[in-house]
């Protein structure tokens, strides 16, 4: 007779406690507290959108292919409403100029897998146009015609097996052709003529999807129709008529997002195969933008946000079902304190120095972390706090800065060995309540921004090279409370802070020589005296004030995005460690902002653990 291993594969592990390397959804026997358990997950119940950089020229209606993280943009009409023959791909950070197009046009129609392979059909300048242009990754070549010049038709495919359909010719047309990578072939015209239309760009010649477009006379319509190789059936309408949106997905997974009717909106809705639900909008209301990718990943960019005005936004979809990361309380610290600094690792790292939680007296006390529990170790030979640290472990580490004493700062640095502390070169500018980077204290760190004595804020920078600083370029603005992350001193991101009469959510980053202003944090009023762990291309910031918020963000290395708070509101905490893996400790926490000993962990990918019941 089978064994239930026979059957299954494997015996039901039994393990004393939770199995951290458990795969999701194997059944495991907690033997310390008698249950069956099974683990999965965490993923995020609704899509999102963040700002992605902008692209180098706005414009109206672009062709545009490919996916979140390689997309391309051709042509469309520029700011003077002229015709242009401009090109453009993004990579998932940054929008970069290529080679044009051979003919300039606008409101033409794009497919393509990514922004290495893909066509640009259709369009016009001033009058409607058949031409069909391919793009191998650096040039673009002519290819047969269009049967039917045209503009404003939805397109969907690859360079090899692609479909046009609607638009406009001389007047709104139901026009379908499909392209066999050598030739266009016109098939079953669509059951609604209409322009302005939109198709899900992951649609194939086989199967495919348009939704919404104009009517005229009529009006704005909210038709859907899918494609089945050989005809179009009408489905679900999407719940707003609307025309000129950007599309994302497939025939059976589809975003529709932004257009107008008449007004430019914002609104996104989700096609699920069989119908159309809300979504969470896009941040800038516009019509004629252009969609890319899934509805797992996707894209939108370009468009026209009024009169002659013409968009550089983009904007990324991260969609349901992705993983996110979660705090979960840790061992609380020896000491509570605020304004201290951090170093090392998540699994090996230090919190050192700070003012405790009644007269603001200065700590010298520091703790080790090795990822399970916090031991005092040898104190600070300055008591200071609102202090910066850097270091590669708990057992080599630099801290810099802060104040001893209000209202005097410090430039004193002290270099941690494992052992103990040592005093090496000051600062050249002494400031407290810095940010503050780098991975080594023997060869690497970074100090910007902070406040002298007496109040102020500072845009001074400093580069730490295993002996001495070096005063280099300032930062585009003056900042106190600020944060900063980075594995070095020739890479850095500094972010929030206090600029003198507001709090501020500014971005800026380090690349060795020069500061550059990026994508502003999710929170339009800013915050300062939060906590950030990570490098300059995947951050988290945790926390800040005023008022005490548990708010964390995530950066991708162009823009921030909400994810799971804190457990309670929190600033002038320490922390360490990455997107992957991070602690936080001490700090004002929760509504009374009372100074801490509590500490949290941060674990990139979390998990959720079941009992199963009778």
């Amino acid at each position: 007779m089978a064994t239930y291993k026979d059957i299954v594969g494997t015996a039901v592990r039994n393990n004393a406690g939770n199995i951290p390397t458990a795969e999701t959804g194997q059944v495991f026997f907690d033997s310390t507290n008698l249950d069956f358990k099974y683990q999965f997950p965490n993923v995020t119940t609704a899509g999102a959108w963040r700002t992605g950089n902008n692209m180098n020229t706005g414009r109206n209606k672009p062709a545009g292919f490919g996916t979140q993280d390689s997309a391309m943009s051709a042509g469309g009409a520029v700011t003077d409403n002229a015709a242009s023959a401009l090109s453009e791909v993004y990579n998932g950070v940054s929008w970069t100029e290529v080679n044009d197009l051979n003919t300039a046009r606008g409101f033409l129609a794009g497919a393509g897998a990514d922004s290495t392979d893909g066509l640009a059909f259709g369009g016009d300048n001033p009058s409607k146009l058949a031409n069909n242009e391919k793009w191998n990754g650096s040039s673009w070549t002519e290819l047969a015609d269009l049967n039917t010049a045209r503009n404003n038709m939805a397109g969907a495919g690859t360079s090899t097996a692609a479909i046009a359909t609607g638009g406009y010719v001389t007047a709104i047309s139901a026009l379908n052709e499909l392209w066999n990578g050598s030739s266009w072939t016109e098939s079953a015209d669509l059951n609604s003529a209409r322009f302005s239309l939109t198709g899900g760009p992951q649609g194939t010649t086989t199967a495919a999807i348009v939704f919404g477009g104009g009517e005229y006379p009529s009006p704005i319509t909210a038709k859907t129709e899918q494609w089945n190789g050989s005809s179009w059936t009408e489905v679900a309408d999407l719940n707003d008529s609307r025309q000129s949106t950007g599309g994302s997905g497939n025939s059976t997974s589809a975003l529709c997002s932004g257009g107008d009717n008449p007004g430019n909106t914002t609104n996104v809705e989700l096609w699920n195969g069989s119908s159309w639900a809300e979504q969470n909008n896009i941040s800038t209301a516009r019509k004629s933008l252009v969609g890319a990718g899934s509805t797992t990943l996707g894209i939108v960019f370009a468009g026209g946000t009024g009169g002659n005005s013409f968009s550089t936004s983009t904007e990324e979809w991260t969609g349901a079902g992705a993983p996110v990361g979660a705090w979960a309380t840790a061992p609380s610290t020896n000491t509570a304190r605020r304004g201290l600094g951090s170093a090392g690792t998540a699994t090996s790292g230090l919190i050192i120095s700070g003012a405790n939680a009644g007269t603001d007296q200065r700590e010298s006390e520091v703790e080790s972390w090795d990822g399970s529990s916090w031991t005092e170790i040898a104190d600070l030979n300055s008591a200071r706090w609102n202090l910066g640290g850097s270091g590669a472990s708990n057992t080599a580490a630099l801290a810099y800065g802060g104040s001893e004493a209000n209202p005097s700062v410090t430039g004193k640095t002290e270099s941690w060995d494992g052992s103990s502390w040592t005093e090496v070169a000051d600062m050249n500018t002494g400031r407290s309540v810095v940010g503050s980077t780098g991975g080594s204290p023997y060869t690497s760190a970074l100090v910007f921004g902070g406040s002298p004595a007496g109040g102020g804020e500072y845009s001074a920078a400093e580069s730490w090279d295993g002996s001495s600083w070096t005063s280099i370029t300032a930062m585009n603005q003056k900042r106190s409370y600020i944060e900063g992350v980075g594995s070095s001193n020739t890479s850095a991101l500094a972010f929030g802070g206090y600029d003198g009469s507001s709090y501020t959510a500014k971005t800026e980053i380090w690349n060795g020589s020069s500061w550059t202003e990026l994508n502003d944090m999710s929170r339009p009023n800013g915050r300062g005296d939060m906590q950030g762990v990570g490098t300059s291309t995947a951050a988290l910031s945790a926390g800040g004030s005023p008022p005490n918020v548990a708010l964390t963000e995530d950066w991708n290395g162009s823009s921030w995005q909400e994810t799971s708070d804190v457990p309670t509101g929190i600033s002038g905490a320490g922390g360490i460690g990455s997107t992957t893996s991070a602690f936080i400790a001490n700090g004002r926490q929760g509504p009374s902002s009372a100074i801490s000993v509590n500490a949290y962990e941060w674990t990139g990918d979390s998990i959720t653990i079941k009992v199963l019941t009778d």
